[in-house]
């Protein structure tokens, strides 16, 4: 009773004076400017016809500019206003005696100023929650427990600034010093997670301390045990700190023991702190609609199979320009990239190898004239502010992993082992994201636990090679290690198949890559390669152009043929010869993946390049037929007659026997053999995955989807082994049934309405007690 009293006292004291109010109003003005700004950028997005696939509720409180991410930066600026004078009030106007005179012990005064400071914080936290509002009106299946985490994450930091609010204001009787001690030491908690990470002894403690982004897990809709404790450990930390500073002021004590105390408090939350940070005494609960913040269920699987003890080493190369992406001062923000590991696998051990070797520039030499490859190391790690007693020389470390860097070319790399001496590797990509996501980090960990799916790439004939880097060439998407979605990075193994060389195919191949042969197959080959289909093993085929001679022999045993012709398509940017394939129904449904999406999204789009039409010989066949692409049956045809598709103008001849049509670009072909399912895929273009065609961007009015084929294609034909599905289900709450018209309504009520409301609910309290 002591506590609510003392509660209701300090709330009437605040809410009478005009800086709660203005306080409230100058936060509903954030909330609203925010909200309002993302809520305008998602309906500009459905006004100009752009479908909406990521959640709405996520957008709008976490995307780019969301209101919770955007509140949780700024929410320190206004807490020092609030508790300046929860203490400071009483020391300068002399009520401290007559609390201290009064049967109220310190726990009971600062416990009751707190609550008051939680009941304002709950006040914030409703204005905050205004938005939900609209929200419920205007998009249907709203993720409401996203929503409802985030209000506690938010919460929860509120209650953690007002906490140390009240201890600084505990410390002084100048409010003006308290709120400006309490902006100091909630800026050092925002930015001491930087300081001493070069240092292990340091590193966990600094860390573990820093508030900045603390918050965000649960904002995100993760609700971690160590977030939550850290919260609660560090209110009750400076809640008892204010109570001992209270104590001692009444005791007569000595210095020693009333130190004493403080370190008291402080040993035992850092104690708490730690013990709850160790990995394996860490939970969670994923509170999204999709699981968006825990691994898929497909990676979850791979978890549970790795069994035993797992190391990752990272090594990094000085000399590397990604050296500091995991060096001393960022291994926090490394080990973070696992967090979604080590919560299924605490046991999970990082160790981190810095290394110097020879410079692959041989010109680097020549910016240190007269230096050995040692000095020059120590050197370069002086100007990287890094211990060059560290650094271990490459030919220190064993042979095999000197063999593993050599082949990675000395760049940044990961080496994940298990206790059975299976290994797998890790590598950042030359893309904006650089670092592996979910699906290359399960897939390196699922080739640990089972045989990677060997993918052979037939050669012999002039196929195209899946190790050069010519245009025509495959390299980008099966071996190149800088790629993220190379098939190298994926799970696979790519290796080169000579049918001249073996009788039969290799066991441990699953799938044969056959591309654009320029020379037929000899009977021996063919032998080899009947052999490989009998046995039930899957295919994928890629035709081209002239190609009928020897491609169709190849095909035929799959009752399929190249129609003689090239398509085209009227088009009035491209040369007619390049075809924007559309997916169908009949082939998504049974292979999936981004071919789903091709068959429901119409701007999305497979680009071929000189293509040729596939057909089926006859009806009869073990095989079951499923296009898989297809041409516009409006604007595409069979050009048979020109072949100059850059200096003719091209126009379909119905009297030569062109017609419009929708013509099959791709095909999938079942059938069961030795109690499994066959599976075949056939494309009528080999440019299609090509090094040139991957590079380049969408085209104008269209979306290529090139990349992602690859992805797809194979994991039909591996069963869904590799890659590993980080995919989610589909969010439902992308419907915003909100009009342009509405916005300006909106604006005015939250930007307006609530704001002029709260102050002038706030200046009518002042006015009315200052006249009474």
């Amino acid at each position: 009773m002591v506590i609510i009293r003392i509660a209701k006292t300090e709330l009437e004291k605040l809410f009478y004076s005009p800086v709660a109010w203005l306080i409230l109003g100058a936060f509903a003005i954030q909330v609203g400017l925010d909200f309002t700004n993302i809520l305008v950028e998602i309906a500009k997005m459905k006004a100009l016809g752009h479908q909406i696939t990521f959640s709405i509720t996520a957008g709008v409180v976490l995307g780019n500019g969301g209101y919770f991410e955007t509140i949780q930066r700024t929410l320190y600026l206004y807490i020092p206003l609030l508790t300046m004078g929860l203490m400071s009030r009483e020391y300068s106007t002399g009520s401290i005696k007559l609390l201290y005179s009064s049967p109220v012990n310190s726990r009971e005064i600062v416990m009751g100023k707190f609550l008051s400071m939680k009941i304002y914080a709950l006040a914030l936290v409703i204005i905050l929650a205004l938005p939900l509002c609209v929200l419920l009106y205007g998009v249907p299946n709203i993720d409401f427990p996203l929503f409802l985490t985030g209000l506690l994450g938010l919460f929860l930091l509120i209650l953690t600034y007002c906490s140390i609010g009240l201890f600084m204001s505990v410390l002084t009787s100048y409010q003006v010093v308290a709120a400006v001690a309490t902006l100091t030491t909630l800026a050092f908690l925002n930015y001491v997670g930087g300081i001493g990470q070069e240092y292990a002894t340091v590193r966990d403690i600094t860390y573990w301390l820093a508030i900045n982004g603390r918050a965000s897990e649960l904002v995100g809709g993760l609700i971690c045990s160590d977030d939550v404790i850290y919260f609660v450990t560090v209110i009750f930390l400076f809640l008892f700190l204010s109570v001992v500073k209270l104590q001692n002021s009444k005791s007569g004590k000595s210095k020693i023991v009333k130190s004493m105390r403080y370190i008291y408090v402080i040993v035992v939350a850092i104690i708490i702190g730690y013990i709850s940070s160790l990995p394996s005494n860490k939970s969670f609960y994923d509170a999204t609609r999709v699981n968006q913040r825990t691994l898929s269920l497909a990676s979850q699987k791979v978890m549970k199979e790795l069994t035993g003890p797992l190391k990752i080493t990272t090594y990094l190369n000085i000399f590397d320009k990604d050296f500091d992406v995991a060096s001393p001062k960022s291994e926090k923000t490394d080990y973070s990239r696992f967090s979604l590991y080590t919560r299924f696998k605490p046991e999970i051990e990082m160790s981190y190898v810095h290394y110097y070797s020879i410079p692959k520039d041989t010109a680097f030499y020549n910016r240190f004239p007269g230096k050995n490859i040692d000095e020059i190391a120590k050197e370069i790690a002086q100007k990287k502010r890094f211990n060059f007693k560290r650094l271990v020389s490459l030919n220190s470390l064993p042979l095999d992993v000197q063999r593993d860097l050599k082949k990675e070319n000395y760049n940044f790399v990961r080496i994940i082992e298990r206790e059975n001496g299976s290994r797998s590797f890790l590598r950042l990509y030359n893309d904006m994201f650089r670092n592996p996501s979910e699906s290359e980090i399960s897939a390196a960990l699922k080739k640990l636990v089972q045989e990677p799916v060997k993918v052979g790439f037939v050669f012999g004939h002039g196929e195209r090679s899946a190790d050069k880097t010519g245009d025509r060439d495959y390299s980008i998407f099966a071996s190149k290690r800088s790629f993220r979605n190379s098939m190298v990075n994926q799970g696979f193994d790519v290796v080169n198949v000579n049918l001249n060389n073996v009788d039969e195919v290799p066991k441990n191949i699953g799938i044969l890559f056959i591309s654009d042969m320029a020379r037929a197959m000899t009977p021996k080959e063919y032998k080899t390669l009947d052999k490989f289909i009998e046995r039930g093993g899957n295919l994928m085929i890629m035709a081209d152009i002239n190609r009928e001679k020897t491609m169709n022999p190849l095909l035929s045993r799959f009752n399929l043929k190249l129609e003689p012709g090239i398509l085209v398509q009227n088009n009035s940017i491209y040369n007619p010869d390049l075809i924007f394939s559309l997916g169908k129904k009949e082939g998504a449904k049974i292979v999936g993946g981004i071919f789903r999406n091709l068959s429901k999204y119409k701007n999305m789009r497979i680009t071929m390049p000189s293509s040729v039409a596939l057909k089926k010989i006859d009806d009869e066949s073990s095989f079951k037929f499923y296009p898989l692409l297809a041409t516009d049956s409006t604007a595409a045809w069979i050009e048979k007659q020109t072949l100059d598709f850059i200096n003719d103008t091209v126009v379909m001849d119905s009297g030569k026997g062109e017609s419009y049509g929708s013509y099959i670009t791709a095909m999938a072909l079942t059938r069961d053999v030795n109690s499994k399912q066959q599976r075949i895929l056939v494309f009528g273009d080999s440019d299609c995955l090509s090094n040139s065609e991957l590079m380049l961007s969408d085209r104008q009015g269209y979306r290529s989807v090139n990349f992602s084929m690859v992805p797809s294609s194979f994991r039909w034909l591996c069963y869904g082994e590799f890659p590993v599905s980080a995919v989610r289900s589909p969010n439902v709450d992308t419907t915003l049934n909100i009009s342009p018209n509405d916005l300006p309504i909106i604006k005015i009520l939250y930007l307006g309405l609530i704001p002029i409301i709260l102050v002038l609910l706030g200046i009518v309290i002042f006015f009315r007690r200052n006249k009474y």
